[in-house]
């Protein structure tokens, strides 16, 4: 490979910047094309498709084939609330490669021993969110039951291009929190973003148990993102 593409690459790879290589598949010769971008070139469809289902494909354009290799950023976990679910739930995201950001004000539970591999912002959501690029490669979880801290949290996740937002709490607690969002004037759009009672419906009974249905939800709208998580969710209680 040619090495100003190689240090391209390594440079894209070092800001997070989603791209893909693309190839004739006769040919060595390789491009690079951000998803930014994409737009400009006429393999865009293909390239932003092999992004969003995050792996490589093979694409037949004027009568040649292309390979279009996609090269995301790790997706990011920024969870809400650093109480036990979060601490399970930050391990197992960290082990499958996702970027974790544990957000909290309340400095008994934002200690950085509690979450030694992440990064803890002792802060309130409107003020920690201003500094957290919230793109399509974010899912954001709210564990507090707090309405005062989670609340935000997710007004500010249904604003932006989160893949994934989910919140703790019972059906009860999502039905005043729906109650909440309407009144603060969301539509049923905007609310059915968020996925509450968060988690796949495993029966999970401790923090380590309820953390993994969380992730297996989350991975579950990562990969499979043509579908809602309500079809998602019914398709789990069908198999």
């Amino acid at each position: 490979m040619d090495k100003k593409v190689l240090e391209n690459i390594l440079n894209l790879k070092k800001e997070k910047i989603s791209f893909c290589l693309v190839s004739k598949a006769n040919s060595t010769n390789t491009s690079i094309v951000t998803l930014k971008e994409s737009s400009k070139s006429e393999l865009n469809e293909s390239i932003v498709q092999a992004l969003k289902e995050d792996k490589l494909i093979l694409v037949e354009k004027n009568n040649e084939e292309w390979i279009i290799n996609p090269h995301n950023p790790p997706p990011k976990l920024i969870i809400v609330g650093a109480v036990h679910v979060a601490q399970s739930l930050a391990i197992i995201a960290q082990n499958l490669n996702f970027e974790v950001i544990i957000i909290d004000p309340r400095e008994a539970f934002a200690e950085q021993e509690r979450f030694p591999d992440n990064r803890v912002i002792c802060a309130w959501p409107d003020d920690a969110f201003n500094d957290l690029e919230l793109d399509s490669r974010t899912a954001v979880i709210t564990l507090t039951h707090e309405p005062n801290l989670d609340d935000i949290a997710l007004e500010r996740s249904i604003a932006s291009e989160c893949f994934y937002i989910g919140a703790l709490g019972s059906k009860k607690t999502h039905k005043k929190r729906i109650d909440r969002f309407l009144e603060k004037g969301f539509n049923d759009k905007d609310i059915s973003k968020i996925n509450g009672p968060v988690g796949l419906p495993i029966n999970a009974q401790n923090p380590g148990e309820i953390a993994i249905s969380i992730m297996a939800e989350i991975i579950s709208s990562l990969r499979n993102q043509k579908y809602q998580i309500e079809e998602l969710r019914e398709n789990w209680k069908n198999r």
